[in-house]
């Protein structure tokens, strides 16, 4: 199967920097019609007027997920705009760099709340849209929602605890809900990226105090798991992970689980070796 997204309605959370804005640039060129959705209103501005310079119709809704209103507001938002809804995207995302034993709940909290709890939502309220637009299509439109999660989603990483939490339980309900949403005629699909060298990736931490070495300057580029999400959109792959560490991860947890298990442990020795070196 392939997707034709041109002239199709496609939501997208998170579109104000990173991996999110890229995907709405790479479906305005295939010719989308562009929903996007961020805290921050002055960069959505601007991605909006780039987006629409590209040749496509596009319109911003600025909202913090975290809030039940601004969700409802942005769906009701879109459909108002555009009509219907043929597509979701969930780019959206925080993330917390440290121990778990340091860690305190508002942090715990605040990921669950962005990279679990507010796409869960995002997805109930398009849902019944989703299902109008397959419903309606007389081209064998099939719509789709995509959830870039995280290889994190597949393995705990040491140090990303609360990140792995919210990943795992993404994951898991993107795998329930492609069985239920076949009744829908709805696709559920997941993109599993490593390590993101997003646009202020240790600025945006909610903290940066993990006991094991992340190499962020050498991180897979945003432009390459962007092209993976709309890759996956248009193909349908059901669950693609992204970049050479992803891929070896998601393949030795099936494969080589011990191996994989050791070099995390190992992470964590060896930093914590370097620590009680340094004077």
């Amino acid at each position: 199967m392939r997707r034709d997204v041109r002239g199709r309605v496609i939501l997208i959370t998170g579109a104000s920097r990173g991996i999110g804005r890229r995907v709405a640039v790479r479906l305005a060129q295939q010719g989308a019609i562009l929903a996007v959705t961020a805290r921050s209103e002055t960069d959505l501005a601007t991605l909006t007027r780039d987006l629409r310079d590209i040749g496509t119709e596009a319109e911003a809704f600025p909202g913090d997920l975290t809030h039940a209103d601004d969700r409802q507001r942005i769906v009701a938002g879109t459909l108002a705009r555009f009509g219907r809804l043929d597509g979701l995207i969930n780019c959206a995302g925080v993330c917390s760099f440290g121990e778990f034993s340091t860690s305190r709940e508002e942090i715990v909290r605040k990921v669950l709340e962005v990279n679990f709890f507010a796409a869960a939502d995002m997805i109930r309220l398009a849902t019944p849209h989703l299902t109008r637009s397959y419903e309606t299509a007389t081209d064998g439109w099939k719509p789709a929602i995509v959830n870039v999660a995280s290889i994190c989603g597949r393995w705990g990483i040491p140090s990303l605890s609360e990140h792995c939490a919210s990943k795992h339980a993404l994951v898991g309900l993107t795998e329930a809900l492609r069985g239920e949403f076949e009744r829908f005629g709805i696709d559920v699909l997941l993109v599993l990226p490593g390590l993101v060298r997003s646009d202020d990736l240790q600025k945006h931490l909610l903290r940066n105090e993990g006991k094991i070495y992340l190499n962020f300057a050498g991180a897979q580029p945003p432009d390459e798991v962007a092209a993976a999400v709309v890759r996956s959109l248009v193909k349908n792959r059901v669950e693609q992970a992204v970049g050479f560490v992803s891929w070896w991860v998601w393949f030795g947890k099936r494969m080589f689980p011990r191996v994989v298990r050791f070099f995390m442990q190992r992470k964590v020795w060896k930093f914590a070796r370097r620590e009680r070196a340094q004077p």
